[in-house]
């Protein structure tokens, strides 16, 4: 057998994209208990989005009193604690799996094929999914933030192959074509699953959709595998 095991992104591909409405209420939610104002808060948070992938900013505490600071406020621990718990209340909703995402895992391991998790995200978003079904299913995994890098790094990818001994040939990459993903797994030599969305794609940063075989739900990979493991 040639594929050993599936990579996978984490968001807008194992759980769905959240609405920019639904960001934004967020931080408007956190802006209200530090008792600042909305606008500037929302615009900084966003212009420090780079440092909280990569690390440089890491728990919350940390990238509020960031943000703060940028916007010239300050606010009682009491009221970073409560934000605190606004963004992380958030983050255990959005990373609760897609309806289809957890059978099609099982499935994947039913075929005697590993996970792998390569994800952009912030320090504290990997807590946060080891709490829900998802995190028991990804031990080999690559978070930017705790690795100081972003995909299509390769550090990134290779990080993961490490962890489960395996060449990039024998893997297979799904994700939906955010931070160059695919281009890069793709150039490591992985075949590539894009995740077509179509109008649920709510966010796109260095978005290229391009992949060796595309699908629109999760159960959709199952087939692909079983076509490739002949």
């Amino acid at each position: 057998m040639r594929y050993r095991a599936v990579l996978f992104d984490l968001f807008d591909t194992l759980v769905p994209g959240q609405p920019a409405k639904v960001w934004r209420q967020t931080y408007t939610d956190m802006a209200a208990v530090l008792e600042v104002e909305d606008d500037p808060f929302h615009t900084a948070w966003y212009e420090v989005f780079e440092d909280r992938m990569t690390g440089k900013l890491r728990d919350s505490e940390e990238q509020i009193r960031s943000v703060l600071r940028t916007v010239g406020e300050t606010a009682s621990d009491r009221q970073i604690e409560e934000a605190i718990q606004v963004k992380r209340r958030f983050l255990q909703k959005a990373l609760q799996p897609r309806h289809d995402t957890l059978a099609t895992l099982g499935g994947l391991q039913d075929r005697g094929l590993s996970l792998g998790l390569v994800t952009d995200c912030s320090w504290e978003a990997p807590t946060i999914l080891d709490e829900g079904p998802l995190g028991p299913l990804f031990g080999a995994r690559a978070c930017s933030a705790l690795l100081g890098t972003r995909k299509p790094d390769p550090r990134m990818y290779l990080h993961v192959l490490e962890q489960l001994g395996l060449e990039p040939d024998a893997c297979l990459y799904v994700g939906d074509g955010n931070s160059h993903e695919l281009l890069g797994a793709r150039d490591l030599g992985m075949t590539t699953v894009w995740v077509d969305n179509g109008d649920r794609q709510q966010f796109k940063e260095r978005w290229s959709p391009d992949g060796d075989h595309s699908i629109q739900q999760m159960s959709e990979l199952l087939p692909i595998v079983d076509r490739l493991l002949g």
